[in-house]
């Protein structure tokens, strides 16, 4: 994975599960959050969270919120797409939402060769 992120061309979108990474349901440890926030940091790319079972693999919200967070606290600009359908118990509305997290109106605001 970190050497699929390096090798991809700076300023990137790279879609990310937040937690409860479908298929494998196997989540990244702390230690590797911080690998891949260094490496997506180095790139300049824009990660885009999947957080579709927030919730469902820990059993809290918060904890599993923590990867979203991490990045954050790094300062960085990301997009997150949240699912409602299962972790609220809205699956019959298909409900969820889109968040951006940027340092400026201007988003992206430091990428010069970003694909938006």
């Amino acid at each position: 994975m970190i050497a699929d992120i390096k090798a991809a061309p700076d300023g990137c979108f790279g879609l990310l599960h937040g937690c409860a990474h479908n298929p494998t349901g196997i989540d990244p440890t702390s230690e590797e959050w911080e690998k891949i926030t260094d490496v997506i940091q180095e790139k300049n790319h824009i990660p885009f969270f999947d957080v579709a079972y927030q919730g469902f693999a820990s059993g809290s919200l918060d904890t599993n919120a923590a990867s979203v967070r991490y990045f954050v606290s790094h300062g960085m600009e990301i997009v997150v797409a949240q699912s409602y359908s299962k972790n609220l118990g809205l699956y019959a509305e298909r409900i969820g939402g889109v968040n951006v997290v940027c340092s400026t109106s201007n988003f992206p605001a430091t990428r010069s060769n970003s694909p938006i």
